[in-house]
């Protein structure tokens, strides 16, 4: 057991933390400009904002609410815009190496208790092993937690390996889920993201910069519809009868957090 790192340990290891700032700060700091690049009359963006048709006296301040929606979907994309492509891949391994070893060190400490079916209650002699109620709910909650860690590893086991493009490709899923909901033409979402990385100065190889559907978006997409149908099967695979619906609830609450946060790199 002194041998499985704690989550304490694992982030004083790999400092997650210093890359979830950091992606807060760009995005601070690049806000304004993201905003110019989206607005701007070379970006097409602007051209789909149908639901902005409405009274002249509202209309500034729907089209800020436009573009302030589009451009909160850019928060991780516009840190990993500003890294070059070697920092981009770095981080990638370092943020995935970090949420495999909490999943997999979590996983072996819950799988220690489950596997011990007398903690509490240890038999005595020739004395019948009596029922711990609080521990069976105990390992019922458990149970559903391991669920979910063994789902989020086996999902890790399968990941591509990180390259120079894989922070980009998943930071911009949502974005590229907004631009369809809005009824953005394929052509046009590739022009706008041409734009976006050129005024960022995007570092990228030629090859992947002149076919962007194939590069980004396919794998961007392929990526969160993935995940987001893999979320709406969390509630219907943590279901245990001896557990209320509270209980049950916060545990799919729990999972659909952890997995969000865990598959964000």
């Amino acid at each position: 057991m002194k041998n499985i790192l704690t989550t304490q340990q694992l982030r004083e290891k790999y400092d997650p933390d210093s890359i979830l700032k950091a992606i807060e700060s760009s995005f601070e700091k690049n806000q304004d400009k993201l905003s110019m690049i989206l607005s701007h009359a070379q970006s097409p963006l602007m051209r789909y904002n149908a639901h902005l048709q409405i009274s002249l006296f509202e209309s500034d301040q729907k089209k800020d609410d436009f573009i302030t929606e589009a451009s909160s979907l850019l928060k991780d994309a516009t840190y990993f815009m500003m890294l070059s492509k070697k920092e981009r891949t770095s981080v990638t391994q370092r943020m995935r190496a970090y949420y495999s070893d909490v999943v997999q060190n979590q996983l072996l400490r819950v799988e220690l208790i489950l596997d011990d079916s007398e903690i509490g209650s240890p038999k005595h002699s020739i004395d019948p092993n009596v029922n711990h109620k609080g521990m069976g709910q105990v390992k019922a909650i458990l149970s559903l937690i391991r669920k979910s860690l063994y789902n989020e590893n086996e999902y890790r086991k399968k990941l591509n390996r990180a390259g120079y493009l894989t922070g980009l490709q998943i930071s911009l899923g949502n974005f590229f889920i907004f631009l369809k909901r809005i009824g953005m033409n394929q052509k046009d979402q590739i022009s706008l993201i041409q734009y976006i990385f050129d005024e960022f100065d995007v570092d990228w190889e030629e090859g992947d910069r002149e076919n962007i559907k194939v590069s980004v978006q396919q794998p961007s997409l392929d990526y969160q519809i993935k995940h987001q149908e893999e979320i709406q099967k969390i509630s219907s695979t943590l279901i245990s009868a001896g557990l209320d619906d509270s209980i049950l609830s916060n545990l799919v609450d729990q999972a659909t957090l952890l997995s969000k946060r865990i598959r964000r790199f």
